[in-house]
């Protein structure tokens, strides 16, 4: 039994270790009349977690509320699901998004993102954000 339980502290322990952490942000404009502040680049902050080279979850602290959200790299950027934690079902959006580098695991991130689920006027309107990124 001690060996089973000190194979998985070890084997949780390389997962962890050789885990490659990113933290996340969506820029938010300043609202009319208003300057830009730093809380317009950490309001919808967060921590993605990379499964592997090409895929990443995460979580978004989004005011209030938390959301999640998984990105699957492609060859010119990523699909993206994202939704609350809350009815996740109901608020799933998906949308394309790119990389581009700045400086050593630096890199901005423009997004769009569109609701699967119509609107009660049958609409789907999209959103567009840009984001920051950084590799830990």
């Amino acid at each position: 039994m001690k060996k089973v339980f000190f194979t998985i502290i070890l084997s949780c322990a390389f997962l962890i270790s050789s885990a490659q952490f990113t933290a996340v942000s969506s820029v938010s404009s300043p609202n009319d009349g208003e300057n830009w502040e730093l809380s317009n680049f950490t309001q919808k902050m967060g921590i993605g977690y990379d499964l592997n080279d090409k895929t990443m979850i995460g979580v978004i602290k989004n005011n209030d509320d938390y959301n999640v959200f998984a990105r699957q790299k492609m060859k010119f950027g990523f699909l993206c699901l994202e939704s609350t934690a809350e009815d996740m079902t109901e608020n799933m959006r998906a949308g394309w998004g790119m990389y581009i580098n700045i400086y050593k695991g630096l890199s901005v991130n423009p997004m769009y993102l569109m609701p699967l689920k119509e609107d009660e006027d049958g609409g789907r309107d999209g959103s567009f954000s840009i984001g920051l990124s950084y590799s830990l």
